[in-house]
């Protein structure tokens, strides 16, 4: 007989997935962190099949990979690996973020968040390239701090897969200036306006990879992806050019949180790392050009700069930013202000602490 597969596969305290299927020798559960070992059964299609790797295993804190190996009467081998992850100790960031009461009434997006009466607190919009919800945090928040990675980050929201966006609090490399692009001066051209054609980019990535990417115990926190978003959206005066790109002057832009391919051929960005969009500096209470200390993204020390493109004015590539006084402003590609970088932490990431400042969500 040289049938070698499985008929059923079960784990103790763990929900396989996907569920089992003859046709995937890959499967993943997730047990919670008191579950120090799992009990494995598995049956072979050919009664004459030998089957190996059953019974009980002890599990280490992250991922264990149990192997089973189904042995035909002829010696042919296959190998089925069943990933199961162990969570650490802590509890779910998303459910502690949800604890928050969500905010009903509209937010006014025609101004800066210290000058309406909206409400500090968790906002849901449906607004997303998907129709399901992402839940932000909008005004002056104080339960949104985060320690990973040695920085403090604040939460801005979550995503509508239940991953979690955050930014870190100051630049990086110690708040140094950055340029976001070498070029305005000499290319007249509205591609330098885009993220990913930018010194901004190469620098962020270069200190994600340092400080991050490169560490395995931090890396594993963070979900790659296509999270990002430098589609051309908003542009600051009626003259502002952008290529084939459609733009609509600030004032009588509308944010969303959607995101698709322009007319020139820029939108999502696939990465690890990367920056806020306009529209998510304006949910979470910033306005062009109208002060607002009283908002969780305002630093007061530092400029810092969007993956936004405000437009070409025929001579300069622009970029939305953030001032130290809280505003949103458009700054020229050449300028040197700094790089507050965004990470997507994943869905089931686990934390300690309350989310305060003085007691922050600490990453598990």
């Amino acid at each position: 007989d040289t049938t070698n597969t499985l008929d059923s596969i079960t784990v103790s305290d763990c929900t396989l997935d996907p569920a089992f299927n003859s046709a995937t020798t890959e499967y993943s559960c997730t047990v919670k962190n008191n579950v120090t070992s799992v009990t494995v059964n598995a049956t072979a299609t050919s009664s004459k099949a030998k089957v190996r790797g059953l019974g009980a295993k002890d599990l280490v804190e992250g991922k264990n990979t149990l192997p089973i190996r189904v042995i035909a009467e002829d010696g042919s081998e296959k190998i089925y690996n069943v990933n199961v992850t162990r969570k650490g100790e802590g509890k779910e960031l998303k459910s502690e973020i949800m604890k928050n009461t969500v905010i009903t009434a509209d937010p006014t997006l025609t101004n800066s968040s210290n000058n309406t009466k909206d409400e500090s607190g968790l906002y849901k919009s449906t607004d997303t390239n998907t129709g399901e919800a992402t839940y932000y945090f909008r005004g002056n928040v104080e339960n949104n701090y985060v320690s990973f990675a040695g920085f403090t980050w604040r939460i801005v929201r979550i995503n509508e897969d239940r991953t979690i966006r955050i930014v870190m609090q100051d630049g990086i490399n110690d708040n140094a200036n950055i340029r976001f692009n070498l070029n305005n001066d000499d290319n007249h051209n509205y591609t330098y306006m885009y993220y990913t054609n930018s010194n901004a980019k190469t620098t962020l990535e270069s200190w994600y990879q340092t400080n991050i990417g490169s560490k395995a115990d931090l890396a594993k926190n963070v979900a790659s992806g296509a999270y990002y978003c430098e589609q051309a959206k908003a542009k600051y005066n009626d003259s502002m050019t952008s290529g084939s790109a459609t733009m609509t002057t600030y004032n009588e832009y509308t944010p969303d949180f959607k995101c698709a391919t322009d007319g020139n051929g820029k939108g999502v960005v696939n990465a690890s790392v990367g920056l806020l969009t306009y529209d998510e500096v304006v949910f979470a209470g910033g306005y062009y050009n109208q002060n607002n200390s009283n908002y969780y993204l305002n630093n007061p020390t530092i400029y810092w700069w969007t993956m936004s493109p405000a437009g070409f004015s025929g001579s300069y590539s622009y970029v939305w930013a953030v001032l130290t006084a809280g505003f949103i402003g458009n700054g020229g590609v050449d300028s040197a202000t700094r790089l507050r970088p965004v990470l997507i932490l994943n869905a089931d990431t686990l934390v300690t602490g309350d989310g305060t400042s003085s007691d922050p969500f600490v990453v598990s």
